[in-house]
């Protein structure tokens, strides 16, 4: 019997402890950082400031590249 109950456990506990770390990384992704903000929020945040960066980068090379057509 206590045999039975050993092969039980030694053949579901990778399956068991992948699991657990699932639902570790699910708690850790969902704290909040310094700051008050998720992750996601954050990278929503550099995302935003990466397209403005972007829109003024593009306007700087339009403006040069206008002045040395002329």
């Amino acid at each position: 019997m206590n045999g039975d109950w050993m092969s039980v456990l030694l053949s579901w506990w990778p399956f068991v402890m992948l699991i657990g770390a699932w639902i570790l990384i699910v708690r850790l992704n969902r704290q909040r950082t310094a700051s008050g903000l998720s992750v996601v929020e954050l990278y929503e945040q550099q995302i935003a400031e990466t397209r403005r960066t972007n829109a003024i980068l593009e306007k700087i090379a339009d403006a040069l590249h206008k002045g040395s057509a002329n």
